[in-house]
């Protein structure tokens, strides 16, 4: 708590009333996130795949796959079309020629379709579970990086909160120390200069902080951000050298799915080279007079649609463009993934020496802070000595908090470029 009995301690309890007010309220829309226990991400990952739009389309997606597959098995290549026909002589000679006819027409399976379509259709549901894979883990990396920046924004807040407790009792004890004679007021007025600093610091920490648990919350559904503990994969967990990239990661399994759904496609439409042909199957009934007896006469047609280049030549361009597009896709995504894989590694290894650094950092700025503090006690030292230490002991803390959570985020970044999900 504070000690406001001091008269001229007013301008320092009213910077600490403000800013446990300030905190106070920054904090209240974070009541929900620090009473619940954090979910682990791949709790989180569930959560956001099942409020994604590719989730809600899942289960329609497969029943449209399903219908196609169901259809291309069919022995007709179409719905069965039905059709009546009436003829009479009534409007001119109206001797009694009557005739009525019922036929059916079933399209057929021109050579090879049947084949080619179902091949194409086993090629679209390969496509259509590597995009699905492939959504998610991108959805795994956009919750990745929230996660690790809410924990760089949490260690911000807290070392801030902790300059901020530090800065009012160095303020107070300067106080006393102006008040007695020891110290001029010049000293006294740096020390609220530094509670205002803190509190301004702090104040942005915790708008940056909540703005990320919005974030989060709007990609999940969950009001507490993940904690980002994840262990390398063991196909990741080779440091010195970068390893290669698995034959199922949801990119690579993706980019082979569209290739061999657009190879489908073109084989399809070299194989469709005409409408369908159709039979035709009728019944009639027929009377020439209104003395004669009705005949029944059976009716079979086939049509067979003669093909051209007016309907074959643009489906085969745009499907040998399509494969061109695939093809190079595909050739793409298999140069990118190891430059990925490389760079994560890399990035790890420089992580893993960036908090051994910060770690050394720290022991030596809390050092010379503790033998500032004794001398600037004992007056030794001036103010703004102790000030600098502190104010590198902070910075040195801050860097080896933030280093801890760059290893973390490396490691993330390594499991997510080998496509390995929470």
């Amino acid at each position: 708590m504070f000690n406001f009995s001091h008269p001229k301690n007013s301008v320092v309890a009213r910077s600490a009333i403000v800013g446990a007010l300030g905190l106070a309220l920054l904090d209240s829309s974070g009541l929900a996130q620090t009473s619940s226990q954090p979910p682990t991400l791949k709790q989180a990952l569930d959560a956001a795949w099942q409020t994604s739009s590719q989730s809600r389309s899942l289960d329609n997606r497969r029943s449209e796959l399903a219908a196609k597959e169901k259809a291309a098995s069919s022995w007709i290549a179409g719905e069965p079309v039905a059709g009546i026909a009436h003829r009479t002589d009534w409007l001119n000679k109206n001797k009694g020629f009557r005739e009525y006819e019922a036929e059916i027409e079933l399209p057929l399976w021109n050579p090879g379709v049947r084949t080619a379509t179902q091949a194409d259709i086993f090629a679209q549901r390969q496509s259509f579970d590597g995009q699905f894979a492939l959504s998610k883990l991108k959805l795994a990396g956009e919750l990745r990086a929230v996660a690790a920046s809410a924990a760089t924004a949490q260690v911000e807040l807290d070392l801030n909160k902790r300059k901020l407790t530090d800065a009012n009792v160095l303020s107070e004890d300067l106080s006393r120390r102006v008040k007695a004679g020891e110290n001029a007021r010049v000293d006294a007025l740096q020390a609220q200069v530094l509670v205002q600093q803190a509190q301004t610091a702090m104040t942005q920490a915790q708008s940056q902080l909540t703005r990320l648990q919005n974030q989060w919350r709007s990609l999940t559904g969950l009001a507490t951000v993940a904690t980002l503990e994840e262990t390398l994969a063991t196909r990741a967990a080779n440091e010195v050298l970068a390893a290669p990239v698995s034959p199922d990661h949801p990119a690579l399994r993706y980019a082979q799915a569209q290739l061999g759904s657009a190879q489908a496609k073109l084989a399809l439409a070299d194989a469709d080279k005409r409408d369908p042909m159709s039979m035709g199957v009728g019944v009639g009934r027929e009377r020439s007079t209104f003395a004669a007896t009705n005949e029944t006469k059976l009716r079979i047609a086939l049509r067979i649609p003669l093909g051209g280049n007016n309907r074959n030549a643009p489906r085969q361009a745009a499907a040998r463009a399509e494969l061109d597009t695939a093809q190079a896709e595909a050739d793409a995504v298999q140069r990118q993934l190891p430059s990925e894989v490389y760079a994560a590694t890399a990035e790890l290894r420089a992580a893993r020496a960036a908090q051994a650094a910060a770690s050394e950092r720290v022991r030596l700025s809390t050092e010379v802070q503790t033998l500032i503090t004794k001398s600037w006690r004992l007056g030794d030292s001036s103010l703004p000595t102790r000030l600098r230490a502190d104010n590198e002991q902070f910075e040195a803390s801050l860097a080896l908090a933030k280093a801890g959570i760059d290893v973390q985020r490396a490691i993330a970044n390594l499991n997510q470029a080998h496509g390995i999900l929470p």
